[in-house]
């Protein structure tokens, strides 16, 4: 379905973006859109966007520029998509409650996943040499 593209002003941010694997991040501002997302990856539908208030969007491209968005209908819902992302979390061992708005959640998420250990940092030459300490 196709309607008008809108304007910026009239979509709330933050927009929250799934990500091929399935993971989920926010974009607070429209000037941030391609800081994230390479364009072309936005044209072939790689990525499903939603308003602050859930409301799904497709984001427009024209001449590698973010010109717009326009009302779609994704595949899931926001909902869907943070539950989703939530159960890749719980693998690690965090468990996220997803009842509540999107920015409740989006908050509970960030919290959870600071107590997520940070991934072992490797030593500068054992890449090199194909060693780790032990």
């Amino acid at each position: 379905m196709y309607t008008e593209p809108t304007t910026y002003h009239d979509i709330p941010f933050p927009l929250y973006v799934c990500l091929d694997d399935g993971s989920v991040i926010r974009i607070e501002r429209s000037d941030k859109i391609l800081y994230h997302l390479e364009a072309i990856d936005i044209e072939n539908d790689e990525y499903m966007f939603w308003d602050a208030l859930g409301r799904d969007l497709r984001i427009l491209i024209k001449k590698g520029r973010v010109s717009g968005f326009e009302n779609t209908k994704n595949k899931i819902t926001l909902h869907q998509a943070l539950a989703g992302y939530t159960n890749q979390l719980e693998q690690l061992g965090v468990v996220v409650d997803t009842s509540g708005t999107p920015e409740e959640i989006w908050a509970i998420l960030e919290k959870a996943k600071e107590s997520l250990p940070a991934p072992p940092v490797p030593r500068f030459f054992s890449w090199l040499l194909g060693r780790s300490k032990k």
